[in-house]
């Protein structure tokens, strides 16, 4: 009895002592000072047709503000590398920072339009899906002009990767393309699907979140873009708006009324009749007045001045959907808000015919638009019921 006491009492001092020796640090650990964390990075064509890459690191040291409150460093530190595809342009640019590489934080891919009009986006991003460090998290944007001008801010304290990320985050906007991490990406295009990609512009004053990029699914390169109103299109026929207001006038004489969007559904019925497509597309929204410019001063809770704002912005949304509708069929050809999709999904044995030529036929297509607006609140000048 007694041995069998002390062999347990030595096997769980054994056990304890390798716990607390576990416990004290991972062996594998690095300071964070010895890494080169990675956090956004930039592809761009140079002169000799090579690709740029440039990776964004974070600078720890330079992140603590001194007594003043602003820190005169730079928090991040750009670093830049050239090769004919990225595994050498990235070789390159490791090769010029001492310390361990750290790319498990890296937050967005910036990559510029003339590199996304010219070589196929998965030969481009296969890299990002093979790298075990690279999570599919990552935003991806295409940027115009060059694509590492997007990384740089005269802004004091700031990371253009971190702020480009949290714009597309936070942003309460249907102006802006729904985000597009690497993940989705590779599912849109292992279907072949045609989609969009947000557009940066850098300015002076840092980047400027500017349209869509459409990037068509057969080729896998991008075509043309659209602007900041044709992506909100974009936004209430596939519903995922994520707020904003639209601008309505009931009479050309009245200022304009501001109809901010608190929720969007969606109902899109595909009809197919031999070789005819044709598509009802039943959008609801309830939102508030965010703004009223009226010279008369109508009282804007009275019922028939809100059916006159409803009306007058069910109109002005009927017409950003069906100019947006009119460009991707006439112009590009090619279906970025999902309609082939919804046919996929009520239609699954035609469409494994149709998905082989979908953009063809979605040019052709009639889509109809049934637009329902309802006001539920009117701020904090006036009040009425609604049923």
């Amino acid at each position: 009895m007694r041995k069998c006491r002390y062999k347990r009492i030595l096997i769980s001092s054994v056990f304890n002592i390798s716990l607390i020796i576990l416990l004290s640090g991972c062996w594998s650990s690095k300071p964070i000072e010895d890494l080169n964390i990675i956090l956004g990075s930039s592809l761009d064509k140079d002169d000799d047709g090579k690709i740029k890459s440039t990776l964004q690191y974070a600078v720890p040291e330079a992140m603590t503000t001194k007594s003043g409150g602003v820190n005169p460093e730079k928090p991040y530190i750009n670093v830049i590398g050239e090769g004919i595809s990225l595994e050498p342009s990235g070789w390159e640019t490791t090769l010029s920072r001492e310390g361990y590489i750290f790319g498990a934080h890296q937050k967005c891919v910036v990559i510029s339009e003339e590199l996304a009009r010219e070589i196929n986006l998965r030969e481009l991003t296969d890299l990002y899906f093979r790298d075990i460090d690279i999570r599919g998290s990552t935003l991806i944007f295409i940027a115009k002009g060059k694509a590492n001008q997007a990384l740089e801010t005269k802004e004091k304290n700031i990371i253009p990767s971190l702020r480009i990320v949290e714009i597309a985050n936070e942003a309460s906007t249907s102006e802006i393309v729904s985000k597009t991490p690497l993940i989705r990406i590779g599912g849109l295009m292992n279907s072949g699907s045609s989609f969009l990609l947000q557009l940066l512009e850098p300015t002076d004053q840092g980047v400027k979140f500017s349209g869509g990029a459409i990037i068509n699914g057969k080729k896998n390169k991008m075509i043309g873009t659209l602007n900041t109103q044709e992506v909100e299109g974009i936004n209430w026929i596939t519903a995922g708006g994520k707020g904003g207001a639209v601008k309505a006038y009931t009479k050309k004489s009245d200022g304009p009324t501001w109809f901010q969007i608190e929720s969007m559904k969606k109902k899109v019925t595909p009809h197919i009749k031999g070789d005819k497509i044709s598509f009802d597309v039943r959008i609801e929204s309830e939102g508030r007045i965010a703004e009223y410019w009226n010279p008369k001063l109508k009282p804007v809770f009275e019922e028939k001045n809100v059916n006159r704002i409803e009306k007058a912005t069910e109109e002005e949304v009927t017409k950003i959907v069906e100019n947006v509708t009119n460009k991707l069929q006439n112009e590009y050809k090619t279906d970025v808000a999902g309609f082939g999709n919804e046919v996929r999904i009520h239609y699954p044995k035609k469409w494994k015919k149709m998905s082989k030529n979908w953009d063809e036929l979605f040019s052709k297509a009639k889509i109809n638009y049934d637009v329902h607006i309802t006001i539920r609140d009117y701020g904090m000048i006036g009040k009425k019921k609604r049923k």
